[in-house]
């Protein structure tokens, strides 16, 4: 399943099926050139740490079973019951991941979340993205939970919109039509300090601006002096040599360059020189 990451983000392992890897394909909006690479998890658990805490009947010897840390808290910011209901069932099968509360209206959200203080929370989907952008917004302030990462309940189309949702501070998005198993390895991902977007949003990349078409030599209007002043100018002669050649003063030499620079559309003296030569004007 493509995902998109940057930073320092980590490949979570999978505990209850070790041999399952989580693959995770990189496209940064923010750097269209790194391209896609794939990240492969090699599915070896390290050992837990023993709990230190000290309390006889907590068992910290080689024998004993390793301390668990706790799960990651997760608040449910949605605005349909149901898809609530089916989101808690999901991160339910992970016991790594605890649904401690959850909200129908994200303008009201904030409280909430700032009391329960979540490590994540799940933003549903909104009207527009720039609705969910400003309750991602709202809900990164220091009223809400500044701490806590925020994943979108929808799809980044593109990298642009997938460059707007990181700008605001989420850590991505996926859609609700995912695989139960993906949806959990996405929060988790986003848990661990991973930025993703499930599926890979397309690239846009800017179109090159055509040149603009240049006006032929007959529609110009060049006077033949102008014509005779571009034509020592794709000589590469300054305004003085150019006087001297045509027995003009160097400041006529300068009107003359100046109106068959307007009439050309050229802005400077290289662009001017270089419109001469590829209309014959230097012979």
């Amino acid at each position: 399943m493509p995902a998109l990451t940057r930073g320092s983000a980590r490949v979570l392992r999978h505990r209850a099926h070790p041999q399952d890897a989580l693959h995770t394909e990189i496209d940064n909006p923010l750097d269209l050139l790194a391209g896609h690479q794939l990240l492969t998890d090699a599915a070896r658990t390290a050992p837990e740490p023993a709990c230190a805490c000290g309390h006889p009947l907590c068992p910290t010897g080689p024998t004993g079973p390793a301390h668990r840390t706790a799960a990651t808290r997760v608040f449910l910011v949605e605005r349909h019951p149901v898809v609530s209901a089916g989101l808690r069932s999901v991160l339910a099968t992970a016991a790594d991941l605890t649904v401690i509360g959850s909200a129908t209206d994200p303008a009201h959200a904030v409280r909430s979340v700032h009391r329960a203080r979540p490590d994540l929370v799940l933003l549903g989907r909104g009207t527009d993205l720039d609705t969910d952008l400003a309750a991602v917004a709202a809900l990164r302030r220091p009223d809400g939970a500044p701490d806590a990462r925020v994943l979108l309940l929808r799809r980044a189309e593109t990298t642009t919109e997938a460059s707007r949702i990181l700008l605001a501070g989420a850590s991505g998005g996926f859609p609700l039509d995912l695989p139960p198993e993906r949806i959990v390895d996405a929060v988790r991902l986003a848990a661990a300090g991973g930025t993703l977007f499930l599926p890979a949003p397309t690239p846009v990349r800017p179109h090159p601006t055509p040149a603009p078409t240049e006006r032929p030599l007959d529609q110009t209007g060049l006077t033949d002096r102008e014509r005779e002043v571009l034509a020592q100018l794709a000589l590469g002669l300054s305004n003085a040599e150019i006087g001297r050649r045509l027995a003009l003063a160097e400041a006529t030499v300068k009107k003359h360059l100046t109106q068959a620079m307007r009439k050309t559309g050229q802005s400077d003296r290289l662009r001017a020189a270089l419109y001469a030569v590829r209309h014959g004007l230097a012979g």
